[in-house]
């Protein structure tokens, strides 16, 4: 087993059980092609495909994370989410994909040209890292980890947007068990400008060679902060000023 594969079983294996103080020493990836690399590994060690990506900046670099498929859920739901005891929310602008793109599109694909492929979405994202923030950790390990949520839930609108759109994104208001928990003014995205964010992510689709699937979903950094979700359970409403609202309960657990 290579380190690769070696970092990527650690990762897998945490996202079951308890959060790992980081990678040993000789498993820390040391350049960003390493990261992705172990992100994908880790998928693999799932038995999980790429359903979407998440997308920002860290300590001023970009990078680009996969969503497992099978934890990409669309609003609305049948019943409640089961997560994990250690769990937190955060509430995101998002794009989603209408028609699939191959290869050989991403080619020539700028972030302008993603206004006529998707369309914007209200998302929620259900974190549980598996490395810590802070402490004896690098950027790039923090970036393999990137990957290591429990999913997300979406909702699309129909609605012409540009990139100045998600630049200075409207009034967003997350709520939990009907009160405030989170309300962000109309104002710029923390990560704008998010044309280069978009452009290094569609530079990784062209090193790997791969296209874009109908369904996919591209989510463009919190708007809501990081909450904890309260270990009985909560219900949860969130709106994006001008977009579908979105709604989830989270069972309660033991």
């Amino acid at each position: 087993m290579n380190a690769i594969q070696a970092a990527a079983d650690l990762l897998a294996r945490a996202r079951a059980g308890a959060a790992l103080p980081g990678l040993p020493a000789d498993l820390r990836p040391v350049t960003m092609e390493a990261a992705e690399a172990i992100q994908h590994a880790t998928l693999e060690a799932m038995r999980e495909r790429v359903g979407g990506w998440k997308i920002g900046r860290l300590e001023g670099m970009p990078f680009s994370a996969p969503i497992p498929a099978s934890r990409l859920l669309t609003d609305p739901l049948p019943g409640p989410i089961t997560l994990p005891v250690e769990r937190y929310i955060e509430m995101e602008l998002a794009i989603r994909f209408r028609v699939a793109v191959t290869p050989a599109e991403v080619m020539t694909l700028i972030p302008g040209d993603l206004t006529g492929l998707a369309t914007l979405a209200t998302l929620f994202e259900f974190v549980r890292p598996r490395i810590p923030t802070s402490g004896d950790v690098t950027p790039f390990d923090r970036i393999a980890d990137a990957m290591g949520n429990d999913g997300a839930l979406v909702r699309a609108t129909l609605v012409p947007w540009t990139l100045t759109t998600i630049d200075m994104p409207p009034t967003v208001t997350l709520l939990q068990d009907g009160a405030v928990l989170s309300k962000r003014e109309a104002g710029a995205h923390v990560a704008a400008p998010l044309g280069p964010l978009l452009e290094a992510w569609i530079e990784r689709l062209r090193r790997e060679g791969r296209g874009i699937a109908m369904g996919e979903v591209v989510t463009l950094g919190s708007l809501s902060g990081m909450p904890p979700i309260p270990a009985s359970g909560a219900s949860y409403f969130g709106e994006i000023e001008g977009l579908e609202a979105l709604r989830c309960t989270v069972a309660g657990v033991s």
